[in-house]
């Protein structure tokens, strides 16, 4: 039987896998993600997976993301969705923000809301259980799944082994490895292949049939990539020079957000660098990763935040008087997080004003930490980019005709060709190699990789 099936995997998010088990003669599925195509995609409508003739028994979520979990209201009321703990408080604090938003049509808010609540349903939503310095299998029937945490741009990822009950075979099993969105340069992301020696292979005790994995940086091949230590440190020569910065950096994106949050403080030293965030939907998530970090790394701890234009008049011993937070800012220095609109651009010009008055004598920069498509209104083949976000790009070009500065620094969340390429190799699949959420799944054979795994890419 046919154990893996890939949807809409030959793009960048938006993809879809089905893995099937045999009990009896009848067949059992799990799905793995459900989320939207991404901007840009050539897609103008996910497809409708045929819940009816195809039934699934579950949905794993690798994480949070909308190209992976964006169409979760889609799937049947019946289903259950497994995700990770983090991951779920996440994706509850994204739908209240968007349904309590007032600038949102009606309809629209009343649906992340609703998203919300199924959220919070604890008999429809399970969450993966830390016990034992590792994540418990889940057992459903004709299916084991083994949960095991990634580094990614997003909070709380996973890979997934799967074993799938299949009589044919001599072992009775078919087991496959789904490692989702994953990456070698983040912080966590050096132990991958010690994860997937000691817990995926036993220490050669078991061995993998498929494996699904993700191909994003195969569409970059030449992308020079940076650590987030590495990361860290330029941000931290750049703060360390202007100490008046805004960031625009997504609020899921925690670890480039600790790079740059430690990169400020370091920066401030002997005083300490608040980080400021457009809004309490911000704060909440900086308060989720603050809280659970422990589970990760100390890293993700945020103390010293606060919101972006309050009115709340600070106090301090030291003072005179009290001070507004724009006095604060000016006579401390700042990181503050916005975004690329128009209802940002006044605190930047506050500050530029600031400038001209002699009341600050630098100006203030912007940081750009997203991915640079966004900005690009052609790829690198010369066509029309279908990413491209033009109010963004004017955005920034307007910032720059004032002469504030504008920094681009980022790196992937993705895995670069080097690191697909060890994956493939330490996980050393015996039967099938299943690249997805890449555009550019044909260029797998050219990773430096054994001829005969070569041969298992479909």
């Amino acid at each position: 039987m046919e154990h893996v099936k890939i949807y809409q995997g030959n793009q960048i998010g938006g993809c879809v896998t089905v893995i099937s088990s045999m009990i009896n003669g009848e067949i059992h599925r799990i799905m793995v993600d459900y989320g939207s195509s991404l901007p840009g995609s050539d897609n103008e409508k996910d497809f409708d997976y045929p819940w009816d003739d195809e039934p699934v028994d579950a949905v794993f979520f690798t994480h949070y993301h909308g190209d992976h979990a964006g169409r979760i209201m889609e799937i049947p009321s019946s289903v259950p969705l497994y995700m990770g703990p983090v991951a779920r408080q996440a994706m509850i604090n994204i739908q209240e923000a968007l349904g309590n938003n007032t600038h949102m049509p009606k309809e629209e808010a009343e649906l992340h809301l609703k998203e919300a609540l199924v959220l919070k349903d604890d008999r429809r939503v399970r969450t993966f259980e830390w016990k034992n310095k590792r994540y418990r299998p889940i057992e459903i029937p004709g299916f084991r799944i083994e949960p095991y945490s990634v580094d990614h741009s997003a909070y709380d990822a996973y890979m997934f082994l799967v074993e799938a009950d299949d009589p044919e075979r001599t072992s009775g099993k078919y087991i496959t490895v789904h490692t989702g969105d994953f990456r070698a340069h983040g912080r966590r992301g050096h132990r991958m292949l010690d994860v997937i020696d000691f817990y995926i292979h036993k220490r050669g005790k078991r061995k993998v049939d498929a494996l699904v994995i993700e191909g994003t940086m195969m569409s970059r091949p030449d992308e020079k990539v940076l650590s987030e230590p590495q990361m860290q440190m330029e941000a931290y020569k750049y703060l360390s020079e202007h100490k008046y910065a805004f960031l625009v950096c997504s609020s899921t994106n925690v670890d480039s957000l600790a790079s740059f949050y430690r990169a400020a403080q370091t920066a401030a030293i002997p005083y300490s660098r608040y980080m400021f965030v457009y809004n309490e939907y911000f704060m909440k998530q900086l308060e989720l990763y603050t809280k659970t970090a422990g589970r990760f790394s100390d890293v993700y701890r945020f103390f010293r935040i606060a919101r972006l234009g309050s009115e709340k008049l600070l106090h301090h011993k030291k003072w005179d008087k009290p001070k507004s937070q724009r006095e604060f800012m000016e006579d401390y220095g700042f990181l503050a997080v916005i975004k690329p609109e128009n209802y940002h651009e006044h605190f930047i010009d506050e500050f530029m004003e600031a400038y001209k008055e002699k009341r600050i004598d630098q100006k203030p920069v912007i940081i750009y930490s997203m991915w640079e498509g966004y900005l690009q209104p052609k790829n690198s083949r010369g066509e029309d980019n279908k990413a491209f976000n033009k109010k963004w790009y004017e955005f920034f070009k307007r910032q720059e005709a004032k002469g504030v500065e504008v920094k681009h620094l980022h790196t992937s969340g993705h895995a670069t060709t080097e690191m697909l390429a060890k994956v493939i190799d330490k996980i050393d699949p015996q039967d099938k190699i299943y690249p997805m959420h890449t555009e550019k799944a044909d260029e797998f054979i050219k990773l430096e990789i054994k001829e005969e795994l070569k041969k298992r890419i479909r």
